[in-house]
């Protein structure tokens, strides 16, 4: 961009080492001199005669005087002669650049009484008056008058055919499609407010009213993918609106300054399990937590997030509720062999113990405590235990032979082995046996059932792929058998529905059958005239060739709470609008992968639909 266009500034360009030697003695020039790009003091001819008496003669090679201007920044030549053959630096070869960022744009010199005859004359536009910067020196000098620079006017016709295409990348040359001429790019280059894809020049983006220094404006934020927790949500359209309780807010409030509460008080034992249950969610349960909730006179006691509790909690628990006669910890990890030993005699009372993830626990405190408690204890239930063994198992059968809930589920090391030994259990009501590292046999469980069968109520055997249809035989004669759970076995369509129509159960309440995947409408028909009047809760997740017409018939289930029918590909809206009208009690309906459903799927109030499809997208 050219700078002969620069405005008068207080910014002094460099000075000669002659005339920084001569102000420094105190010589001042006795006229006002031209500064550097200010040609105002010459002579019309360019002699410079005229003036001061700044002037002195000079011998050339040729002999001839040559008149030699001694200006305040420097020598100047007159017009006429020659550039110095060794390219000296004076006044009309070099003009003074920018003094701030943006003052090099092009002024225009509109002088109302400029002669028109001198505009065609050559050379006339170099000759047009250029401002003068003043520096300390001049201040005595007349002022110039500065004219002012109008703003720059938008080109009225448009370059035409200027490419159109990407902003190419800074410091190379496009063209501006306002005013057609090339420009380099820089960061603060605009796009045409009215011709996309094409760019301005700096003069253009001022003319246009555009500001090249305005940030551009970041783009909307797209908003995250909800997480799978609130995707959950969507689909429970049914809600329960109303205030809460007055009791249930205080609750929650406890719950969320659990820290700063010294003492619960008397609010009874389904307050206290509500408080236990809210910080557990956000795992604040903490040795100093945990207090809140001992007391002497309890004698039921269930914490739901152990996690943060070390092996003195447990001793402390003890301590400080030596009534209880029913204990029961999920995720107590920390949980160790010593706290076992010490609750065998500082739990004098306790009948029922249920744990979950008891990791740390090695067999010498399992045999002790077991040899300890006695015959007093009636409920052993454990989850996940790997160091639970055969002894073990021994010394709980031979010490507490009046068990009748035992609860093995995943231990990975039971195996057929186990199953004579608790073929000695003839008080059981309740066995689990589920999940294991390796699936039982046919003959063990078939022997076992055959002892213990007459009492059971509560059978568990989830996830023993080895099991065949030749067990449903021995589980249909267990008379008093209301709750069954076969998740995750082989069984035939055809095995199940006889084991169903020569049950001698009374009628089962709950009922988990998921991952059946050759299961269909013969069981599920012939479950139903087994046990439409007693069954509370249903599980068939994972039939996929079950009949729409055969999940109808569950209308009939007048006590029916819970049904899942996750990934039952034939269930429609019709055959859910069924189940809804007839039964009365039902609460919640899981319908995740039955993708024939729509949004036009039937409502009932109190009742949630939970999984689907066309909600969660």
């Amino acid at each position: 961009m050219s700078r002969r266009g620069r405005a008068g500034g207080a910014v002094r360009g460099p000075s000669s080492a002659l005339t920084s030697f001569l102000a420094g003695l105190g010589v001042e020039p006795s006229a006002p001199l031209t500064t550097w790009g200010n040609t105002a003091a010459l002579n019309a001819d360019g002699t410079g005669a005229a003036g001061a008496g700044g002037d002195a003669p000079s011998g050339g090679a040729d002999g001839q005087a040559h008149h030699l201007h001694l200006a305040h920044d420097g020598p100047m030549l007159d017009a006429g002669e020659p550039l110095d053959p060794a390219g000296a630096v004076t006044a009309r070869t070099v003009e003074a650049g920018p003094s701030r960022v943006g003052e090099a744009t092009p002024e225009y010199d509109d002088d109302a009484g400029a002669d028109s005859d001198a505009l065609d004359a050559p050379g006339a536009a170099k000759r047009k008056r250029r401002r003068g910067s003043v520096d300390s020196d001049d201040l005595d000098a007349p002022s110039v008058t500065r004219t002012a620079s109008p703003a720059p006017q938008p080109n009225k016709g448009r370059a035409v055919g200027v490419p159109r295409g990407p902003l190419k990348p800074i410091g190379e040359h496009m063209l501006c499609g306002e005013c057609g001429k090339q420009f380099s790019v820089t960061a603060y280059t605009k796009e045409h407010p009215a011709q996309r894809q094409t760019y301005l020049c700096i003069d253009c983006t001022y003319a246009l009213g555009l500001d090249p220094f305005e940030k551009p404006k970041k783009a909307a934020k797209k908003k995250a993918p909800a997480k799978k927790e609130e995707r959950g949500k969507v689909v429970h359209y049914e809600e329960r609106r109303g205030a809460l309780p007055l009791g249930d807010m205080c609750i929650e409030l406890i719950g969320k300054c659990i820290e700063d509460v010294e003492q619960l008080g008397d609010i009874g034992g389904v307050n206290l399990d509500k408080v236990c249950k809210i910080i557990s969610k956000s795992r604040r349960l903490t040795p100093e937590t945990a207090a809140l909730f001992y007391s002497s006179e309890r004698q039921d006691l269930v914490m739901y997030d152990c996690t943060r509790l070390v092996h003195e909690s447990y001793l402390t628990l003890a301590r400080l509720c030596p009534n209880l006669t029913s204990l029961h910890l999920q995720l107590c990890g920390q949980l160790q062999t010593d706290s076992i030993i010490d609750w065998s005699t500082s739990l004098p009372q306790l009948e029922r113990l249920e744990l979950f993830a008891p990791f740390l626990v090695r067999k010498e405190g399992w045999i002790k405590f077991f040899e300890t408690v006695g015959a007093r204890l009636k409920g052993f239930l454990i989850t996940q235990s790997p160091r639970f063994d055969l002894e073990c198992c021994e010394a709980l059968v031979n010490s507490c032979s009046d068990l009748t809930e035992l609860r093995l589920c995943e231990v990975g090391k039971l195996n057929d082995d186990f199953l004579p030994v608790l073929a000695k259990l003839s008080k059981l009501q309740v066995l689990d046996l589920s999940s294991p590292s390796a699936t039982l046999s046919d003959d063990a469980v078939i022997a076992l059932l055959d002892a213990v069968g007459s009492t059971l109520v509560d059978l568990r055997l989830a996830d023993h792929l080895d099991l065949s249809d030749a067990v449903l035989t021995v589980i249909a004669k267990c008379a008093n058998l209301t709750r069954l759970s076969l998740r995750n076995t082989d069984l035939s369509d055809a095995a199940l529905a006889d084991f169903f129509r020569t049950s001698a159960s009374p009628g089962f309440t709950h009922l988990d059958l998921e991952k059946g995947h050759e299961l269909g409408s013969a069981t599920l028909g012939a479950l139903v005239a087994h046990s439409a009047k007693t069954l509370v809760e249903l599980s068939i997740l994972g039939w996929k060739d079950v009949g729409a017409d055969a999940v109808s018939d569950l209308a009939t289930c007048e006590k029916l709470e819970k049904l899942n029918l996750g990934w039952c590909r034939n269930v429609t809206d019709y055959t859910l609008k069924d189940v809804l009208d007839g039964s009365a009690s039902v609460r919640e309906i899981r319908v995740w992968g039955c993708n024939q459903l729509t949004d036009a799927v039937p409502r009932k109030k109190g009742v949630k639909v939970i999984g689907i499809e066309t909600h969660s997208i």
